[in-house]
């Protein structure tokens, strides 16, 4: 009964969200940005902890916001200075799993099975050399997240083994997460004629509340490429270093090289704790974590394809492993 009314909730906001990416553009070089972000350690090779994410995110063109966005932005003139406000809406799901999915009963001190299946809706504010991302993820944990279902078809697609221990996964729940980010940018061009190379040095720091999450986060991200567009990289699935979806695209080709890392004071994991209403299984969570990421992306005209490698520090007590997984992105503009 669950998943028609899911599937319903989750259509109404998008259904929504859409009628301002039709409005006619602030400025005609700014465009409204499509973006897919698939995550897997298929990449990396494993199987277990974080195993899967999918993103699909629609980030409209400056200024070009619908009455809700109006209303909420002349209220943030006292947080950020951002000359330019893009609205964004998302939807996506993420898959956790123990280390060995071949047990129908997997050990108790080990991750438990979860599913999140969400939409989100947020703004981006740029001021140039600043900016501010504010979002709202809203979704379902437990079998209406479809995670079971989601894995056991992509594992008979391409022949993995059969996960067997999803009837221990967390209890259905609503769950929401509110997240706020700060990010500043410094670059210049070097000194090197040839290649015509630009870099630039993103710190940024943020934080989330929320039954699904809750943390305070810091980091930094740099890039060097040819022809550097003044974006901010390629977006990833949270908690992860990411980017805010749209970019400037340049003319015909242009590349860059990205590495980054990312520390995070953690006060709750639904993924790692368990339900927040009902017992459930669960674990002690890791109080302090971290990413350390590395890329490429490469744009054609108004396309980028970007790859990144991520390697997370464990998450809960006794995990003596570093989890580890690849992000692809794909995102145009129109």
């Amino acid at each position: 009964m669950l998943r028609p009314v899911v599937g319903s909730f989750l259509a109404g906001i998008l259904a929504l969200s859409l009628p301002g990416v039709a409005q006619a553009e602030d400025d005609p070089s700014e465009r409204g940005t499509f973006s897919f972000t698939l995550e897997n350690d298929l990449f990396a090779g494993t199987d277990r902890d974080y195993t899967n994410g999918v993103l699909f995110q629609y980030i409209g063109p400056a200024n070009d916001l619908p009455g809700w966005a109006e209303w909420t932005t002349d209220r943030l003139d006292w947080l950020t200075p951002a000359r330019r406000w893009r609205v964004s809406y998302g939807l996506g799901q993420n898959m956790y799993t123990p280390q060995d999915i071949s047990l129908q009963n997997p050990p108790l001190d080990d991750r438990p099975y979860a599913g999140f299946l969400y939409a989100s809706a947020g703004l981006i504010g740029d001021a140039g050399d600043q900016l501010d991302i504010i979002q709202l993820d809203i979704g379902v944990v437990g079998e209406p997240s479809l995670a079971e279902e989601s894995q056991k078809f992509v594992h008979s697609v391409i022949g993995s083994p059969n996960p067997e221990g999803w009837d221990t996964q967390l209890e259905n729940e609503v769950a929401f997460r509110l997240l706020y980010e700060r990010t500043w940018r410094a670059g210049r061009k070097l000194p090197i004629d040839l290649f015509d190379l630009a870099v630039d040095v993103t710190p940024h720091v943020g934080g989330a509340l929320g039954t699904v999450e809750t943390y305070l986060a810091g980091g930094f991200s740099a890039r060097i490429g040819q022809d550097l567009a003044d974006d901010y990289g390629p977006p990833r699935v949270r908690p992860a270093l990411s980017g805010p979806g749209f970019f400037q695209d340049q003319d015909g080709f242009s590349w860059y090289l990205f590495a980054g890392l990312q520390a995070r004071a953690v006060g709750r994991d639904l993924f790692v704790e368990g339900n927040t209403f009902t017992d459930s299984r669960g674990l002690d969570v890791k109080r302090i974590q971290g990413d350390i990421q590395a890329g490429l992306a490469v744009q054609v005209f108004r396309t980028e394809i970007a790859f990144t490698y991520v390697v997370r520090s464990p998450q809960y007590i006794g995990q003596e492993h570093f989890s580890k997984f690849g992000s692809l992105n794909l995102r145009f503009r129109l």
